[in-house]
């Protein structure tokens, strides 16, 4: 399986566990913006890049804070390892040569 279906198939499974949870869910196809997915519930916005690592490109990261914040929303990385989902603010990321790691 390439890393992009790998990473499809996350962004799915986030947003089929965030439905679950009660959000509203919106996917952003083939990832033509910063977002991947767009999650509301009571009033909070939540906006979702999803990596298939825990290392993400500042350009990416950029974009994702950009969307963010023209929705009003709560910028996240999302991550899926060994079965468990990890989140992280931009704030929270690690600096990590050329990249950020979710720590």
């Amino acid at each position: 399986m390439s890393n992009k279906s790998r990473g499809i198939k996350k962004e799915w499974l986030l947003k089929k566990e965030l439905e679950r949870s009660g959000y509203l869910v919106i996917r952003s196809s083939a990832s033509k913006t910063g977002i991947d997915l767009l999650a509301a519930k009571n009033g909070r916005v939540l906006a979702f890049q999803v990596q298939s690592s825990e290392y993400i490109y500042p350009e990416k990261l950029r974009e994702l804070e950009k969307y963010a914040e023209a929705f009003g929303a709560e910028p996240l990385v999302a991550v899926r390892k060994n079965g468990k989902w990890k989140f992280s603010a931009p704030e929270k990321l690690k600096k990590s040569g050329k990249m950020f790691k979710l720590e």
